[in-house]
C-alpha cells in the first residue's frame, strides 16, 4: 500500500508523520510532499526525530508537483502546524504528530469507523488536490 502525506512545506510535520507511518508496517510505503516545499528540513525536527531513533538527516523536502496521485492508495493530510523554534516545543509537536499518525494507521487497519477515503475511488479528491498545485 502506498500512502502520500501532504503538508504545506514538507519540512516539519510531513516528514515526521511519514517516518512514523513507515515504521508502523513493512507493508506500506509512505512518501511526504509539500504544496510549497522548503529548501531543507528543519534542524530541530532532525534532532527531535533522532531521539526516537529515526534518522531524517539529509532529508530533502519534495513538491507535490509532478506526483501522479493515482500511484497512491491513500492520502494523509497531515496536521500542518508551524515548526517550533525551541527543542521542548519540537518534542511536543513530534509526539502530537506521532499520535496523529498512529490514529491514521489504526484507521487503515479498520479498527475504527470512518476509514480514510481510497484515492483510486475518488475523482473529487484527485481534482481537489490537482487544483491546489
Amino acid at each position: 500500500m502506498k500512502i502520500l502525506v501532504i503538508t504545506e512545506t514538507d519540512s516539519c510535520c510531513g516528514p515526521m508523520a511519514a517516518a512514523f507511518l513507515n515504521d508502523y508496517s513493512t507493508s506500506i510505503e509512505v512518501i511526504s510532499v509539500g504544496r510549497n516545499p522548503s529548501q531543507s528540513i528543519e534542524p530541530l525536527v532532525v534532532a527531535a526525530m533522532k531521539e526516537c531513533l529515526v534518522d531524517l538527516e539529509g532529508y530533502v523536502p519534495k513538491s507535490i508537483k509532478g506526483i501522479n496521485l493515482t500511484d497512491f492508495d491513500m492520502v494523509y493530510e497531515c496536521p500542518d502546524l508551524p515548526c517550533p523554534t525551541m527543542m521542548v516545543a519540537c518534542r511536543e509537536l513530534r509526539d502530537f504528530i506521532k499520535n496523529e499518525a498512529y490514529l491514521f494507521f489504526r484507521k487503515l487497519l479498520g479498527r475504527h469507523a470512518g476509514l480514510p477515503l481510497p484515492l483510486n475511488n475518488s475523482q473529487q479528491l484527485s481534482t481537489t488536490l490537482n487544483s491546489q498545485l
